[in-house]
């Protein structure tokens, strides 16, 4: 059989707890030969690999025979070179051109331009435990497929932090602006990457500016992406940039700097106590937290719990501070609250009642959760193994969600769930 077969066959076991059906999170098959079945837990969290090691699985049992494997099956021990051999595996498996191009998924964004910009491709790349979605700036689907075998590639030989500098990521950025109730805007961005122009700080940056911004943030990528967002801006200007709480005590006394961005989760202590510090030591200075997320979706289902009220407004990369773009008075903490509560007031009474509102509320909890699940690009068995339903029942859905919201492809009711 080959290697391609096997992600078809994985499963995740389940089991009661409580009354509650629990499953577990690593993967499972089911070999038979020779009138004999047996199931096998694999070492693998990653789909690929676990497939690929079913693969060799199999193929040991067919050509050794059952006890070659053994009772126990000390999974790496059967081959004194296992994990070269199921890392080959995948690399087969990820190297079908075909499994790539189904992969393929259009995001539009609002600050994308020109002919092509809506057409544009990304890929949603899944490696031990951690995923990232790459722009692929193409709409050739031969290019694009074969620039996310490069990217996998580099991700499952080099790591992530490689991945990370030679490849843009597309990551969604919040700004909490208020947490009780919950006001922030969202936006999302490519990250830069190495070889790319450094955009210009405040001293290179002729543009007149009434605030001047310094960024906390330990990742290069997202460090200069936010850079470049802030100097489009107009009216502010980043005027400097840290990799570490650390390196801005050291240097914010000395910088005209107004507003502050610090990442919400640094590595080294929280971003709130990292506003505090830099507070205590820059009289005047404003801050303002962002979390990371992968995508919008991961950031509505992990907005924090027990505020009075949810407001989200996603905004253009180039105007990320549109709440207080018009305020030219000295900012303060209440000024801004003050602010943001005009703003979303403001978009509250010129909210329309539009079909695609109206449509997408058409939807059940679960046709959202599959749609969701088609926008990350996963494949039907994929879905159907991640919701713990039939892949029939999966076709099922998708047939109600093209006809509530009046599409006929998968592309056109994701590009409409993106643009909720």
């Amino acid at each position: 059989m080959e290697p391609e077969y096997w992600p078809r066959r994985l499963f995740r076991n389940t089991f009661t707890y409580k009354g509650r059906s629990v499953k577990v999170r690593g993967w499972s098959v089911k070999i038979q030969h020779f009138g004999k079945r047996k199931t096998f837990s694999l070492s693998s969290s990653n789909r690929m690999k676990a497939a690929a090691e079913a693969c060799y699985l199999y193929q040991t049992i067919s050509t050794q025979g059952w006890e070659a494997i053994g009772q126990r099956r000390a999974r790496a021990a059967f081959h004194p070179h296992f994990d070269k051999v199921v890392a080959a595996a995948a690399d087969g498996i990820e190297s079908d051109p075909e499994r790539w191009k189904s992969r393929l998924i259009h995001r539009p964004y609002p600050q994308q331009t020109g002919p092509d910009a809506d057409r544009a491709l990304s890929v949603r790349i899944e490696h031990a435990g951690t995923s990232r979605y790459f722009p692929l700036g193409t709409s050739d689907e031969t290019a694009a497929v074969a620039k996310a075998m490069r990217i996998h590639q580099t991700v499952v030989r080099q790591g992530w932090a490689v991945a990370n500098q030679k490849y843009s990521r597309d990551l969604t950025l919040a700004f909490r602006w208020l947490d009780d109730p919950l006001a922030w805007t969202y936006t999302t961005i490519h990250t830069w990457k190495s070889g790319d122009p450094i955009p210009p700080l405040a001293n290179q940056n002729p543009k007149p500016a009434r605030r001047s911004v310094a960024i906390v943030e330990p990742d290069a990528g997202i460090r200069l992406a936010l850079a470049a967002c802030a100097n489009s801006q107009d009216g502010f200007k980043c005027h400097a940039v840290y990799a570490s709480t650390a390196e801005a005590l050291r240097e914010i006394t000395r910088q005209p700097v107004d507003i502050i961005l610090a990442n919400y989760s640094l590595p080294n202590k929280p971003g709130s106590v990292c506003l505090q510090e830099l507070q205590r030591v820059k009289y005047g200075l404003v801050g303002l937290l962002y979390s990371v997320f992968e995508d919008s979706d991961l950031l509505f289902k992990s907005t924090p719990g027990g505020s009075a009220g949810y407001m989200l407004k996603r905004t253009p990369a180039f105007r990320i501070f549109d709440p207080i773009a018009e305020t030219t008075a000295a900012l303060t903490r209440e000024l801004i609250a003050t602010r943001i509560r005009q703003y979303f007031q403001r978009l509250v009474e010129a909210m329309p009642a539009g079909p695609s509102v109206l449509e997408m509320a058409k939807l059940t909890p679960r046709e959202h959760e599959l749609l969701a699940l088609l926008a990350k690009g996963y494949l039907a068995k994929e879905i159907a193994d991640s919701l713990g339903i039939s892949i029939w029942t999966v076709h099922g859905h998708a047939k109600n969600i093209f006809e509530k919201l009046n599409v006929h492809t998968r592309t056109e009711a994701v590009v409409k769930f993106l643009q909720k």
